[in-house]
């Protein structure tokens, strides 16, 4: 992956703007500004990955324009004829990456560049080979693509089945786009209802009942970097209002605060749901989905890449102390398992074959593993069924059916809320309404 840059050239002097456009363009989109103010409004509207700023630009100065570069996620370069020890601690101090004397620019300013772009690509194959291992081709070519955009400040949805990376792709994103900024995290549906406004926006001490000292939300502690909200489709309506009033105007208030807070950051958002199904319903905004839409991903299933499972598995292997031999009318079945639980699932199935008492992995082990579903509508079941039926009522026999089910799956999957929904297949409402009726 060659990766192309967006770069803003901030320099008063017409010649030394030539000089640097000549140096640069090899390298991406070039944009220019000759002044304080210029700068600031294309930093306001644009997005860069490098913004070089002189230090004395006629009327203003470099330095004051450096927080500004920083906060909107741009790696900032300061190019000086006026070098000081002062001045070069003030920069670096301020968050400058760099500071390069200009008699030096020809010599040292490509290869600086150059090796900026080696470390961006050098993480994408690192992702490829070591963390997110796919050999689908269609797959790979679409995470180059998105890899290659400029998504500072911009808005990502990801979307894909439970357990098919979409944490490990939000983190790669962060990484790519704000190298050094924070990347704060928050799954929604683990959050309650009445405790997700604090998580994101914080509070005031003394703000609600419990509220005993001063909390900064997600939205603040993103500040300049990443705010990665997993599983947003969970968010119950009352807070999509207020996220896309806080994403519309970049500011929010804490809870219990008249004092609006501004943050500035990449948006990522991931979801296991069928959005479409969810905005049919009314249980999500439509206009807050094509806000956090800016940019979309769609991670496959690994049903719909079942060459990659013994890629997987011997990538699994190299992680465990014991090794296993896997059949080939055994790697057949596993191909043609439909892996509702994705990776994960697949990785923990290979802790089990790790842990069977032979080193052989046949058709039989895996049929063993995998199991055989059973008639759940047996005769002596179904006549069991009639009679309660017939003392208690069908609802309170579907009840007790939808609080059994919940109850194991919680347990199973150590109250992961995002896993029991997917592997019960039902809505997240469903799930709440359930867990609320019965008092989980």
């Amino acid at each position: 992956m060659k990766s192309k840059l967006s770069l803003l050239i901030i320099e008063d002097d017409k010649y030394s703007r030539l000089n640097m456009r000549e140096l640069l363009a090899p390298f991406g989109l070039l944009d220019e500004a000759c002044d304080v103010l210029t700068a600031q409004e294309k930093l306001k509207t644009n997005t860069y990955d490098i913004v070089l700023t002189d230090i004395e630009l006629g009327e203003g100065t470099g330095i004051d324009l450096i927080p500004t570069i920083v906060r909107r996620g741009a790696h900032c370069i300061v190019v000086s004829s006026f070098e000081c020890d002062e001045v070069i601690e003030k920069s670096y101090t301020l968050g400058a990456a760099h500071f390069l004397a200009k008699f030096k620019l020809r010599d040292q300013l490509p290869v600086y560049i150059n090796k900026f772009i080696q470390a961006k690509d050098a993480r994408f194959e690192k992702f490829l080979s070591e963390e997110f291992i796919t050999q689908d081709r269609e797959t790979i070519e679409e995470l180059r693509l998105l890899c290659q955009l400029n998504l500072k400040a911009q808005n990502l949805f990801i979307s894909g089945p439970t357990g098919t990376g979409k944490s490990l792709l939000g983190k790669l994103i962060h990484e790519l786009t704000h190298p050094e900024a924070p990347l704060v995290h928050l799954n929604c549906s683990e959050i309650s209802e009445n405790l997700l406004e604090s998580e994101l926006f914080g509070h005031e001490k003394g703000a609600f009942t419990g509220a005993e000292q001063k909390k900064e939300g997600k939205l603040k502690l993103a500040n300049g970097g990443t705010l990665f909200l997993d599983e947003v489709a969970t968010m119950p309506l009352s807070m999509q209002q207020k996220l896309l009033k806080a994403i519309d105007e970049k500011t929010f208030y804490p809870v219990g605060s008249l004092t609006p807070i501004r943050s500035e950051f990449t948006l990522i958002t991931a979801t296991c749901e069928d959005m479409n199904e969810k905005i049919k319903k009314k249980e999500f905004r439509e206009d807050l989905f094509f806000r956090l839409s800016g940019f979309q991903f769609h991670l496959k299933s690994l049903s719909e890449r079942p060459e990659d499972i013994e890629l997987l598995i011997k990538n699994f292997q190299k992680k465990s102390s014991r090794r296993y031999v896997i059949k080939t009318e055994a790697l057949e079945i596993l191909k043609k398992y439909n892996w509702p639980g994705n990776i994960r699932e697949l990785k923990k199935m290979s802790e089990r074959f790790s842990q069977s008492q032979s080193g052989i992995i046949d058709y039989k082990t895996v049929k063993t593993l995998i199991g055989h579903p059973t008639e759940a509508t047996s005769t002596s079941t179904f006549g069991q069924w009639n009679e309660y039926i017939q003392n208690h009522g069908l609802r309170s026999l579907i009840s007790m059916i939808e609080k059994k089910a919940v109850e194991d799956s919680m347990k199973r999957n150590n109250g992961k809320i995002t896993t029991c929904i997917k592997e019960l297949k039902i809505s997240s409402s469903a799930f709440y309404r359930i867990l609320q009726e019965n008092n989980l």
